[in-house]
């Protein structure tokens, strides 16, 4: 848990690059969750 709070310019390019793409696909993955799931700890998926 502790490295995300790691600014992300203190990655190279190419991991943090990654890590976008990353977090990009999360956010679509709770956006299919969410169309079937109630939301978790009342907080909407896609506000993350």
């Amino acid at each position: 848990i502790g490295h995300f709070l790691i600014s992300t310019t203190q990655f190279p390019k190419g991991i943090t690059h990654s890590y976008k793409l990353g977090i990009a696909q999360t956010r679509r993955r709770w956006k299919d969750h969410s169309k079937n799931f109630p939301t978790i700890s009342g907080s909407a998926p896609n506000s993350f």
